[in-house]
């Protein structure tokens, strides 16, 4: 039942999703370097996705959601379909930036203010909502649709003032990657089929970072370098490697030649 709702709210998430504008989507550049952190794209889609250390994307469920954290599309890049369909989405949706605004949805007269994590907490009073938020409070209350709520854990209550600073909260956390609590120092490479290759082409990472391809095809792949080797992955087997060092590795399958990748590694 836990696995059908999950379903169920990621595919209402990108329905959403598909409604937002993308007035400026990019062309289809496959070889851009793709890092933690990126916003991307499907080729015939216009849902917008956060991409994961951990190789997972994560999608905005709509546009309010996406304005918390960026003013515009600018950084977007698009991916084709078949790659796109290679990263797996993630468990949990985009939730809004805490501090931004407080939340609500229409079947619970209750507003919440954002902390880090997507945690909710009730502000339980209307001179409280103004002390947090300001003499114009009612305008900073967004609607979140009921089947976006299950990705909000509810808190505690904000009894008094000095429990939530709405800007220190909001200047904690200014990026996905800090609310979600993902580790900086990794990072996950798809491999899809013969044709996708590995998702993405060309990644960029920090020195130190682990970097894990994990076979998401159904047939065998590998992983062939100078310095590491995976062996046979079958599918669903992932191969590890720490790049302790700085430079460009690049990288092959030694069952599929054709199939190539970068990993860039920087101070």
């Amino acid at each position: 039942m836990k696995e059908r709702v999950i379903s169920t709210i990621s595919a209402l998430a990108i329905f959403a999703a598909s409604m937002m504008p993308m007035a400026a989507a990019a062309a289809v550049v496959d070889t851009e370097a793709i890092s933690p952190g990126d916003l991307l794209k499907c080729e015939s889609t216009q849902a917008v996705y956060y991409f994961g250390p951990d190789g997972k994307r994560y999608v905005f469920p709509n546009e309010k959601t996406y304005f918390t954290w960026y003013v515009d599309f600018s950084t977007v890049k698009t991916i084709s379909d078949g790659r796109c369909a290679t990263l797996p989405l993630g468990r949990s949706n985009v939730t809004y930036r805490p501090g931004y605004k407080m939340v609500k949805i229409t079947t619970d007269p209750r507003t919440y203010a954002v902390e880090r994590g997507g945690i909710l907490r009730h502000v339980a009073s209307q001179e409280m909502a103004e002390t947090l938020f300001g003499a114009n409070w009612s305008d900073q209350i967004d609607d979140v649709p009921d089947a976006f709520f299950s990705n909000y854990k509810v808190g505690t209550a904000i009894e008094n003032s000095s429990q939530y600073d709405a800007d220190a909260v909001k200047t904690a956390t200014v990026t996905i990657m800090q609310d979600k609590s993902f580790d900086d120092a990794i990072a996950t490479v798809s491999i899809g089929t013969e044709l996708n290759g590995f998702v993405p082409l060309t990644l960029t990472v920090k020195k130190g970072t682990r970097v894990t391809w994990v076979n998401r095809d159904i047939t065998d792949h590998s992983v062939v370098s100078d310095g590491f080797s995976s062996g046979i992955l079958s599918a669903d087997e992932e191969y590890s490697h720490v790049f302790s060092s700085a430079g460009s590795y690049n990288y092959s399958s030694s069952i599929y030649p054709t199939m190539t990748g970068v990993i860039n590694v920087v101070d």
